[in-house]
């Protein structure tokens, strides 16, 4: 029996007692209203998948970092070796994070802002945000930038009249056997001028302190230590940034948003474990270091049309990233090989190294060794959109796109000793080679002295221009229909110089000057087909076909001349087939959504090298590779205090067909029937949320997740060749906190991250495993490193709303 509200009222002034029974009148889960489809939805009535994420679940969760949030969602994975250093995975379809040449599957937004790089996305902090949305699947007729596996989106609050209003929070914690950390962050938002102009502002600023230590070692030829550097805690993250947003409206139909978003993040040290060592322990023998700084500005224009509503969005993005690593243990085998063994073999006539006299290059004599990275992106893009309005059946969207991306990559290796060892004599004497022999004008002889002992530079411009749209229409008051389509064409330019050491060009199919440009044009066609069928007020179900597709390109004149590469490589495409149900209970006290998907993905590029020579590197076409599986998350609300949420994703991604290492060699880079790297099988979540009002003068809660993921594997190679060492274990993490909200606006929160103290991890690089022991006497460093989770991490923080 419903009771009214006069009655209800009376229960409880009667009897305090019968509160908790009044608590239970009317539960029912709230709306929750996505943009996925560019209109403004409920997330029940969208027909394909999604999770969303309110801004109560980001702040319940305590979600402030892209970490946080991948656990949360279902069908998203992320390999991370670092702080920033990104790559995601959506519905298991990957060939890896190694894979950093090759664009990426998974597009990431700033509310209208493209924000998608190859292997490092950019991990956006997620404060006053008003939602967060993870749409597996292709989503290229809808968004301008078109993403082949899916797409999250960032949507920040927005500038209101409502009046002045904000929040300041600090926060500190500590980290077990590490050291502290601190957060403090606010926004406020201040109506300038009554339903007219309104201006948003957020800033932040964290550090997290570190919890891996680098222990006393020497190198692996022993002829030298990182004494001076030995430390505790020495991986360090610095982040600060803020949000500017600026709402005009111009008349009762039209309005202007200006936004700006920038963020500068500061790394110290390796995020990475050796397990000979033990967790949380390394040796490093360089204070490794990585900037990330990024800017965002937007314009967008919303217009009422009557018929339709008007979008035109123009952004701006800017990104900048440098670091530098350790490169001690390849440099030191790669000195081994060639300064080592080659040279004994060469002096004892083994025949297949009497051409040994190329291989002084390489031999830098165990000279220290870092990597140096130093790359840019500037993003500019144009979006123009129509959406229809009103009752009618016929429903439609059209836009037009325009981007243009210019990516730019400095990497060296840095030696300081470099020019007193035989890989400079052999450099000295290839340039005087090269410019006598050869004619090679841009080389100096004697070269330069430098420190530099490889240098290569790539600049990429790639321009697109898109036209797509969707077509709806109800057939009757239940069955609906729904085709879309995407035209993109696409301009790639590119330049790449390679120098080794700097100042020498590479020789074989180069410039004079060591570099080789390449242009590419290409368009192509992607469509959308999708019914949706609404049993009644609280069942849906629905069928999808999508496609999605990344952009081909062009390889360098040098890999094609050697015969074993084409000099293009084709777009690869991805068709996706779902089927899904969304439906509520319980007097929709109880929402279960259901959906399957097929993938089939033709003709996906593998970056690789060794071809012909082993600097040689391109991009092929492999075969095919498909994945099935499951989706499905629900959310019940048991009474008015209690609730209970999770998710659960299952799928078995896997390589269709063999494909031989392109090197020429006869071997198999891959097997038919090989699982996918960086795609679990299996992922799950769960997390309960307890309400006890009127405590201390306020709410009293507590909350508990827990997530669940299957074993990984990291690389190729290691699934090809059954080594477990590049397998994750499967793992659980798990989160508790407690607080209390009072009357005033005051909230304070104590938290524990990783509650049972959990090391597990995601990705481990095996490239180096063999290196102890093939020339150093069985060193057993170096294998398998990776980074694990951060341990128990205890933190009390406090907000205070205005």
């Amino acid at each position: 029996m419903k009771l009214s509200p006069l009655a209800a009222a009376i229960l409880v002034a009667s009897n305090p007692a019968a509160s908790f029974a009044a608590e239970e009148i009317n539960i029912v889960i709230e709306e929750v209203i996505v943009t996925a489809t560019k209109r403004e939805t409920n997330l029940q009535d969208v027909p394909h998948s999604i999770t969303a994420l309110t801004n109560f679940d980001i702040e319940r969760m305590g979600i402030t970092d892209i970490d946080d949030l991948i656990r949360a969602l279902p069908s998203v994975y992320m390999q991370a070796t670092m702080a920033g250093r990104n790559q995601l995975t959506m519905r298991g379809i990957s060939t890896g994070s190694n894979e950093y040449r090759t664009d990426s599957q998974v597009a990431v937004y700033v509310d209208e802002q493209p924000m998608t790089t190859n292997s490092q996305q950019v991990g956006v902090r997620a404060i006053d945000m008003q939602r967060i949305e993870s749409l597996p699947g292709p989503q290229g007729t809808i968004f301008g930038s078109s993403s082949q596996t899916g797409t999250l989106r960032y949507i920040t609050n927005k500038p209101d009249f409502a009046g002045l209003s904000g929040a300041i929070d600090v926060g500190a914690g500590t980290t077990k056997g590490g050291s502290e950390s601190h957060e403090l962050s606010g926004h406020i938002n201040i109506p300038l001028i009554d339903d007219v102009l309104s201006l948003r502002a957020v800033a932040y600023s964290s550090h997290e302190g570190g919890y891996v230590d680098n222990i006393l070692g020497s190198s692996l030829s022993g002829n030298f230590d990182n004494a001076a550097i030995v430390d505790k805690d020495i991986n360090e993250n610095d982040v600060d940034g803020g949000r500017l947003a600026l709402l005009w409206n111009m008349s009762d139909n039209w309005s202007t948003l200006f936004s700006v978003i920038g963020e500068n993040n500061d790394a110290k040290g390796t995020w990475e474990s050796d397990p000979y060592l033990g967790d949380y322990k390394i040796t490093r023998f360089f204070d490794e270091y990585r900037t990330d700084d990024w800017f965002s500005a937007a314009i967008t224009v919303q217009g009422d049309l009557g018929f339709a509503n008007l979008s035109l969005t123009g952004t701006h993005f800017e990104r900048a990233i440098a670091y530098e690593f350790d490169n001690n243990i390849y440099s030191q085998r790669k000195d081994a090989a060639y300064g080592g063994r080659y040279f004994q073999l060469y002096n004892a006539g083994d025949p297949a190294y009497a051409n040994y006299g190329n291989f002084p290059l390489y031999d830098s004599e165990y000279s220290s060794s870092t990597l140096l990275n130093d790359q840019f992106q500037d993003r500019e893009t144009l979006e123009l959109r129509l959406t229809s309005q009103g009752d009618s059946r016929l429903q439609w969207m059209v836009g037009g796109y325009y981007e243009s991306v210019h990516d730019g990559w400095y990497y060296t290796t840095e030696q300081p000793n470099l020019v007193n060892t035989r890989a400079w004599a052999a450099a000295q004497a290839y340039a005087y080679l090269y410019l006598n022999n050869y004619g090679y004008e841009n080389v100096q002889y004697p070269l330069a002295e430098t420190e530099t002992s490889y240098a290569g530079h790539m600049d990429r411009t790639v321009d697109q221009i898109a036209v797509f749209g969707e077509l709806g229409y109800d057939l009757t008051d239940k069955l609906s229909v729904t085709l879309g389509a995407r035209w993109s064409e696409f301009e790639r330019d590119e330049f790449d110089i390679y120098h080794w050491p700097a100042g020498l060009p590479i020789l074989g199919g180069l410039d004079s000057d060591g570099g080789y440009g390449d242009f590419g044009k290409s368009s192509d066609t992607i469509y959308k087909i999708g019914a949706k069928y609404q049993f009644d007020e609280d069942k849906m179900g629905y069928f999808l076909f999508s496609q999605g597709f990344r952009l081909g390109g062009r390889n360098s004149a040098r890999a094609a001349n050697t015969g074993l590469i084409p000099r293009d490589f084709d777009p690869d495409f991805l068709d996706n087939y779902e089927v899904g149900f969304k439906t509520q209970w319980l007097d929709n006290r109880l929402q279960i959504n259901v959906s399957a998907f097929y993938m089939d993905w033709k003709d996906y590029h593998v970056s690789t090298g060794g071809i012909g020579k082993w600097w040689v590197r391109g991009t092929i076409n492999a075969p095919g590779a498909d994945t099935s599986g499951f989706e499905a998350n629900f959310l019940w609300r048991a009474n008015a205090r209690l609730s209970i949420s999770g998710s659960l994703f299952s799928a078995s991604p896997e390589f269709s067909d063999d494909l031989l290492e392109p090197g020429g060699s006869g071997d198999l880079r891959i097997i038919d029937g090989m699982p996918m790297p960086g795609s679990p099988e299996n992922k799950s979540w769960l997390s309960v949320n307890y309400e006890v009002p009127n405590v201390f003068g306020g709410d009293l809660w507590f909350y508990y997740d827990i997530a669940y993921q299957s074993e990984t594997w990291s690389r190729i190679s290691d699934i090809r060749d059954d080594y477990k060492g590049g397998l994750a274990d499967s793992w659980t993490f798990s989160n508790f906190s407690a607080g209390l909200y009072l009357n005033n606006g005051v909230d304070i929160t104590f938290k524990v991250r990783n509650l049972f103290d959990e090391q597990g991890w995601n990705y481990a690089y095996t490239g180096y495993d063999d290196y102890g022991t093939e020339f150093f006497g069985g060193d057993p460093r170096f294998k398998g490193t990776r980074a694990l989770d951060v341990p128990r991490t205890m933190s009390l923080s406090f907000r205070k709303a205005f």
